[in-house]
């Protein structure tokens, strides 16, 4: 499965390396280029964006188009809100998973239909399932 992240935050470090050793095919988008270099030496994740993707021709550039799962973990939820409705409802990417830490916004969006996690323990079991689905 092609999978656009954008965040290059821990949880990202952790998810990606099993995401790969599933199969996975993985994108990570993040205007921090450093942090991608070293997400690219641990995880072993071949394509990596230095970008900011508020704007749609980077989200466009980094394979939105293509890919079958848009994950937004950064550590702004507003952002990541907002990246997971354009992923959604004008890429119609079909699997969509939004990191949210407040638990307001978190049910808020929820409410609007939104696929809404938080990165407690049970973050990547959740996420091996919701890939599963």
């Amino acid at each position: 499965m092609d999978i656009l992240i954008y965040g290059c935050t821990r949880l990202t470090d952790a998810l990606a390396p099993l995401l790969v050793q599933d199969g996975h095919q993985i994108t990570v988008l993040d205007p921090d280029a450093d942090r991608l270099i070293i997400l690219g030496k641990q995880a072993n994740v071949a394509t990596l964006w230095a970008a900011e993707p508020l704007m749609q021709d980077y989200l466009l550039d980094a394979g939105i188009g293509d890919s079958e799962a848009f994950f937004a973990l950064a550590e702004d939820d507003h952002k990541n809100a907002l990246l997971c409705q354009i992923a959604s409802h004008i890429f119609n990417v079909s699997r969509v998973l939004c990191r949210l830490t407040d638990p307001q916004l978190q049910d808020f969006y929820r409410e609007l239909g939104l696929n809404v996690l938080d990165s407690g323990p049970d973050f990547l079991s959740s996420v091996r399932d919701f890939l599963e689905e």
